[in-house]
C-alpha cells in the first residue's frame, strides 16, 4: 500500500499569514526618533528666554560651582536631551550649581537624556501655595551622582515619571552633615509615577530619602515606584494623598505619612 502524502494546499493561506508575521518581525524597528526640529544648545550656560522646543545635539560637560547650567526663563517649553548627558562631575562634590533650573514658569517637558554631577539636577521651583509654576512633566531621564537633591519639581499638577535617579548625595558644599534626596515634588495635584530611586546617601550623619512629596492636599499619588538603599523611601508632608504599588528594598523607613492605598512593600 502505497503511503499517504498530506494535502497542503487548504494549509497555504495559514502558512502565507505566517510566513508574512515572520517578516515583518524580522524587520529591524527604529530607534526613537531624535529631536531635530529644536533649537540646540551647544554650550552651557545656557538661558531660554522664548516659548519652543530645545535640544542637546551632544553631550555636554562642564565645571560649574555655582549657578545653572541650563535656565528655562519661559513658558511652554519642552527639552529633548536625545538622549545626550549634562554632565558636571567635574565639579567634584563641594559644587553648588544646578543642572536644568526654572522659577515661576509654567508648561515644561524634560525629558530623554541623563543630568550628573549637581547639586540639584533640576531645580523647577515655586513658592507656597504652589499656584504659578504648573504643568510640568519629567520624564525618561536618568539623574545620576548629583551631591544633593537629584529632581525638585514644585507647583500644581505636575508628572515626574520613568527616571531612573542613581546615586544621590556626597555633597560636601553645606558642611560635614548633608542630607540627600532623590525625587521632591511640592504642591498639590502631583504624579510621581513608575520611577526607580538608587542608593540614596547622605554626607556625615545626613538622612537620605528616595521620595519626598510636599502635598498641602489629598490628590497627589505616588504609583509604582521602586526605591532601594536609603533611610527614607516614600515620605508624605502636609497632605493625605494616597500612594500604592510601590516597593522598597533596604530601607530603614518604608513609608510615612499620605494614604496607603495597597500593595505597598
Amino acid at each position: 500500500m502505497r503511503p499517504r502524502i498530506p494535502v497542503l494546499t487548504r494549509s497555504l493561506p495559514v502558512l502565507v499569514l505566517l510566513v508574512l508575521v515572520l517578516l515583518v518581525l524580522a524587520v529591524p524597528r527604529p530607534a526613537q526618533a531624535e529631536t531635530i526640529n529644536c533649537t540646540a544648545i551647544t554650550i552651557v550656560p545656557f538661558t531660554i528666554t522664548a516659548a519652543g522646543v530645545y535640544c542637546l545635539i551632544q553631550d555636554i560637560g562642564t565645571n560649574l560651582p555655582s549657578g545653572a547650567a541650563i535656565t528655562i526663563a519661559a513658558n511652554n517649553v519642552v527639552l529633548d536631551l536625545n538622549g545626550h548627558r549634562l554632565d558636571n562631575l567635574a565639579a567634584g562634590r563641594g559644587t553648588q550649581a544646578f543642572g536644568i533650573s526654572s522659577l515661576h514658569q509654567t508648561n515644561f517637558t524634560i525629558k530623554n537624556g541623563t543630568v550628573s554631577g549637581f547639586f540639584y539636577g533640576i531645580n523647577l521651583g515655586d513658592f507656597s501655595p504652589y499656584t504659578t509654576s504648573q504643568g510640568h512633566v519629567i520624564e525618561d531621564l536618568r539623574a545620576d551622582q548629583n551631591t544633593y537633591l537629584a529632581i525638585l519639581v514644585a507647583g500644581r499638577g505636575n508628572i515626574v515619571r520613568n527616571t531612573r535617579v542613581v546615586a544621590t548625595g556626597g555633597s560636601t558644599a553645606l558642611g560635614a552633615n548633608v542630607a540627600a534626596y532623590g525625587i521632591v515634588v511640592d504642591g498639590p495635584e502631583t504624579r510621581i509615577l513608575n520611577n526607580d530611586v538608587i542608593g540614596t546617601f547622605g554626607t556625615g550623619t545626613g538622612a537620605s530619602v528616595g521620595i519626598i512629596i510636599h502635598d498641602l492636599g489629598s490628590d497627589s499619588l505616588a504609583v509604582n515606584n521602586r526605591i532601594t538603599r536609603a533611610q527614607y523611601g516614600i515620605i508624605y508632608f502636609n497632605g493625605t494623598g494616597k500612594f500604592r504599588d510601590n516597593l522598597t528594598s533596604g530601607v530603614t523607613y518604608p513609608f510615612g505619612g499620605g494614604t496607603n492605598a495597597g500593595n505597598n512593600n
